[in-house]
């Protein structure tokens, strides 16, 4: 019997003893399998978005620096966090490929990522690995950058958003000036904002609500349960989420009621929409 224990015991050391960490090329492989999507770094060429090409011999607005998988160890873990929320199938329903790209530059200002129709593009500063960057850019910058691709297919949420605006609020001009805003400047709470950067234009403010939603419920929680235009706001992204996609409704409900984020949305009460609003102008933002 101590025999058979003895090589029981031994055949486990040899099979610890030939495991090795997860390569991030292997992670990249293992993640794209199972969401059935790609994700991908190197020539940046290859995924720029056509919508920040210059035309008529001008520059393009976007620059991006090359990365590669095997710097982008902490971005990955973000990512794979950031995917294990949404119901199975949503997010390759929304997207084709996650794209990681050095440091980013949106009409000279930095940023943190962006998207095109089928894809979107995270910022990985390889510098930073070790700290928190990489992994909180790439864990709410999924959240962030999906999430404009709901808010352009949700044409009653972007009328209505725009109704719980304040009235003397006008958006910024540029994404520059987005990108620029005195981050010293608190979020506005009694307005509805949760960021200083949500407060530059509807869709940004949107944004920000899915990095809280997806990344931050308990805290989104709070402040809807504390403040009535942010539980408004949130009844608003509720419904853009579970009515996009009709075989999704159910995964997302389960999860609003698993973080009791349901128990705290208010839906905004006869709301009237006046205001004019092309959905050709909604262009792809970009994160912080």
């Amino acid at each position: 019997m101590k025999n058979k224990a003895f090589v029981f015991f031994s055949f486990l050391l040899f099979l610890n003893a030939c495991s090795y960490p997860e390569s991030e090329t292997e992670q990249a492989n293992r993640l794209a399998k199972t969401y059935q999507l790609n994700i991908k770094a190197g020539d940046t060429r290859l995924f720029f978005p056509e919508q920040f090409l210059g035309s008529e011999g001008k520059r393009p607005t976007l620059e991006m620096q090359m990365t590669t998988l095997a710097e982008s160890s902490d971005s990955l873990d973000g990512i794979e966090t950031a995917l294990e929320v949404y119901p199975e199938g949503f997010v390759s329903k929304m997207i084709d490929a996650i794209y990681l790209s050095g440091p980013m530059f949106m009409e000279g200002a930095e940023a943190g990522g962006t998207y095109s129709s089928s894809s979107i593009i995270l910022v990985n500063i390889s510098d930073q690995n070790g700290t928190k960057f990489n992994f909180e850019n790439s864990l709410k910058g999924v959240h962030h950058e999906l999430s404009s691709l709901i808010y352009i297919r949700s044409p009653f949420v972007v009328f209505a958003w725009q109704a719980l605006l304040p009235k003397e609020w006008e958006p910024v001009s540029s994404n520059y000036e987005a990108l620029t805003q005195d981050r010293n400047i608190g979020p506005d709470y009694e307005n509805g904002f949760l960021s200083r950067y949500g407060k530059t234009n509807a869709e940004n403010d949107f944004n920000i609500y899915a990095e809280f939603t997806f990344a931050e419920p308990e805290k989104l929680q709070e402040l809807a349960a504390t403040y009535p235009i942010i539980a408004k706001k949130l009844s608003l992204f509720i419904t853009a989420y579970t009515q996009v996609f009709p075989e999704y409704q159910q995964g997302f409900e389960d999860y609003f009621t698993r973080t009791g984020l349901s128990d705290v949305a208010v839906e905004p009460e006869n709301v009237e929409v006046t205001i004019q609003l092309d959905l050709s102008n909604i262009k792809p933002k970009i994160i912080r």
